[in-house]
């Protein structure tokens, strides 16, 4: 892309908000639709910051950035060609009394059902999808490096964090089920495969179905935080253990091609590469 091009292309950022399995929608009276919050990028402002910045604008929240989903591209109503980058996004803090404001003056929380019915545009729609799994990029493919750290850096210790609580339905082979808590939003996931690749489903689900699944994984547990620090416009996610797993030290980086993952070098804090060792797979700490 020329820099002509670059200049008559609209840039925006998003996200895709999540709590307790629930999504983000705001109406927008201008237009009176129902979409994602999303907005144009300010001059010197990067996609990442454009995208916290609107949805605090636009919604009222504070948010940190989890993973990135696929881009929308389209021709707005303008003719122009239009960028817009999203990311799945978790709450900072509860959010207060939303407050209507020249842009937005309605939001609601919605089950991923509930959004594809309210929802205006077919991108967003798109990502819904992608989000729950249904038509995740390379057919539910996680592709991930996990490295062992010695020493937990200052960067690490400042870095956003949540709690997460995971226990497995089904660990003794392949594949694997599991529950996850992080922080407020709970997942059913199923994993398969080893090493860089694996095949990997993943489906919110509500409070109330994960409490009552939660005994059936009684000796098959894990207990850790996890901290998101960003190195070089990837994220890499630092898992610090609890429990019988005290004093272990994760590392996991996803990628969006076996290639990208091969070609990666990290910072110099990431001990000895594990990715191919079964013993570090959570499903094996689990107990």
């Amino acid at each position: 892309m020329s820099d002509s091009d670059e200049q008559d292309e609209v840039r925006a950022a998003g996200g895709l908000v999540v709590r307790d399995g629930q999504v983000l929608l705001v109406h927008r009276p201008r237009y009176d639709d129902w979409s994602l919050p999303k907005g144009k990028l300010d001059p010197g402002e990067s996609w990442e910051q454009a995208a916290r910045r609107e949805v605090h604008e636009e919604a009222g929240v504070r948010v940190r950035l989890d993973r990135e989903l696929t881009p929308a591209h389209y021709i707005d109503n303008r003719g122009r060609r239009k960028t817009v980058r999203y990311w799945v996004m978790s709450l900072e803090e509860e959010p207060g009394e939303f407050v209507p404001n020249d842009e937005v003056d309605r939001l609601c929380w919605a089950t991923p059902d509930d959004a594809r019915l309210t929802l205006t545009y077919e991108h967003d729609l798109a990502l819904i999808d992608e989000w729950v799994g249904s038509e995740k990029p390379g057919g539910g493919a996680e592709i991930e490096r996990k490295f062992l750290v010695g020493h937990v850096p200052a960067e690490v210790r400042g870095a956003p964090f949540k709690p997460i609580v995971q226990g497995y339905l089904s660990s003794g082979g392949d594949p694997e089920l599991r529950i996850r808590r992080s922080g407020n939003d709970h997942f059913l996931t199923l994993k398969a495969g080893s090493g860089l690749q694996r095949t990997e489903e993943e489906l919110p689900i509500d409070r109330a179905r994960f409490e009552r699944l939660w005994p059936m994984t009684k000796g098959r547990r894990i207990e850790k935080v996890r901290h998101k620090v960003d190195h070089g416009g990837r994220t890499i996610e630092v898992d610090v253990f609890d429990g019988p797993n005290r004093g272990l030290v994760v590392a996991e980086v996803e990628f969006p091609s076996v290639e990208e993952a091969r070609a990666w070098t990290g910072p110099a804090w990431l001990g000895e590469e594990v990715t191919d060792d079964p013993a570090y797979r959570n499903a094996t700490l689990a107990r």
